[in-house]
């Protein structure tokens, strides 16, 4: 039976006032040396928990429903094909992008269908959340549904709560800018209003943006104050090439 060769020292520790163990003839605390660090650790991971409640919960919310088409569940950056110089470059920046993140830098990838913009940001943002950064990846008509899904009498979720979370994680993907303006002035005026305040509310965190849509189209669609404030803290990637989707068809 192997002996226990610590004891007790007459001398106390200068941060906690217990007294010192001896081990080896060396001093040493043991609550600040031993369990000190796991309850800060333990009051770390809850303080955290916190500060993303909003954002938990609404991934809570969503769970059990779809936030990205089903192709874009399994999406990777190895399993993503550049065609092209353009989509080699899109590829490199995403890795550069992961690698690189600081919760303030952007990405707009503009391209027209089918070139694998979706494909890139379901990845980057799958990457960051295994870098335990909290990441919301959601198609913008399919956030204008759930948004107008929290005016009914029966939703668990309201309006704020949505719009909070978003605010607050770490990265927002918005997929297919542009398309949730389609249809009448109406609702197109109304979803032009919640991106704005999605946009502004988020001032100086990473947000990445995927459209079919040019910037002088998207800056005639949102004006001037709205798509400047998109883009002023991304990086512009324009994606060229053929629609993969229809390779089997052309």
């Amino acid at each position: 039976m192997q002996r226990n060769t610590n004891s007790v020292s007459d001398n106390r520790c200068s941060s906690c006032s217990r007294k010192l163990l001896l081990k080896e003839g060396k001093e040493y605390c043991f609550y600040c040396d031993l369990i000190a660090p796991e309850d800060k650790k333990i009051a770390d991971e809850v303080n955290e928990w916190i500060e993303n409640r909003e954002v938990n919960e609404l991934q809570e919310y969503f769970k059990g429903k779809s936030l990205m088409n089903r192709d874009l569940e399994e999406a990777t950056l190895s399993g993503y094909d550049p065609q092209n110089d353009s989509q080699r470059l899109a590829l490199e920046q995403a890795y550069q992008y992961i690698g690189t993140f600081n919760k303030r830098q952007g990405m707009l990838l503009q391209g027209r269908p089918g070139l694998g913009k979706s494909h890139l940001a379901a990845a980057i943002v799958k990457e960051i959340i295994n870098q335990k950064h909290t990441g919301i990846f959601i198609s913008l008509p399919r956030l204008m549904t759930e948004l107008k899904a929290t005016y009914g009498k029966n939703s668990s979720l309201k309006e704020t709560d949505l719009l909070v979370a978003l605010q607050k994680v770490d990265l927002l993907v918005m997929d297919d800018l542009g398309v949730e303006r389609d249809g009448k002035d109406e609702a197109s005026s109304w979803a032009k209003q919640k991106i704005y305040e999605i946009v502004d509310s988020r001032i100086g965190q990473a947000t990445i943006y995927t459209t079919n849509y040019t910037a002088k189209e998207l800056l005639s669609m949102y004006g001037e104050r709205d798509f400047s404030r998109m883009v002023q803290d991304c990086s512009i990637l324009k994606l060229e090439g053929k629609n993969y989707r229809l390779r089997n068809f052309m």
